[in-house]
């Protein structure tokens, strides 16, 4: 057969032969799998029948429809997929509420400069996107700097990724999207806010 994974999903494919059992000394157990259609589950009284009449002195152990086994086979990976979600989303949070404040006060440190401007003949729309390119800039300034230590920080955690390489294009593209998501949902109440500005108010503004 072709080589398999026999005991847990993150193995090496090792090489599979299947044998009569006649012909292999010292089989304490024995697995045996039935197709069934609808519900697997609906067998096992019938299956223990079976088996009770073949041998009565044979136990069944752990009869299970091949589903739950193989959620009890990811069960580690997807307790891990699992916290790396909730922890993302934590740090997601935390951002933007931090880089909130951060331009929300640096758009109050310039209330007479952005005064000045719409004074001049700037527009609302051209305050707005001023306020959110420049916040956008810094951000991929940061993903520029950012990006290869998560990457150095992946190879490292490589270890518990399963089914995901540490260099994943979609992974990357979901992630660097998703910060720049956060930057604009960020960014938008300040710029919003600078746009509105009075200008006579804000060339009183000290």
């Amino acid at each position: 057969m072709a080589d398999s994974r026999y005991t847990s999903v993150r193995e090496n494919p090792v090489p599979m032969a299947y044998f009569p059992h006649t012909q292999v000394e010292g089989v304490e157990t024995m697995h045996f799998e039935l197709r069934s259609q609808g519900n697997p589950l609906a067998l096992l009284p019938e299956v223990r029948r079976v088996v009770h009449d073949f041998g009565p002195d044979l136990p069944l152990l752990q009869p299970m429809a091949q589903q739950e086994q193989f959620n009890q086979s990811f069960s580690q990976e997807r307790l891990f997929a699992r916290l790396s979600v909730f922890f993302g989303l934590l740090a997601a949070l935390l951002v933007g509420t931090g880089l909130y404040g951060t331009l929300a006060y640096k758009v109050g440190r310039r209330t007479a400069e952005i005064g000045v401007r719409m004074a001049l003949g700037a527009q609302r729309r051209q305050v707005l996107w001023m306020v959110l390119l420049e916040n956008l800039y810094l951000s991929v300034a940061g993903l520029l700097v950012g990006l290869p230590l998560a990457i150095v920080g992946a190879r490292a955690l490589r270890s518990i990724l399963f089914g995901v390489g540490f260099l994943d294009p979609l992974t990357i593209a979901g992630a660097l999207g998703a910060i720049i998501l956060v930057t604009l949902g960020a960014s938008y109440l300040p710029a919003r806010r600078a746009a509105k500005i009075d200008p006579m108010v804000a060339l009183r503004y000290e």
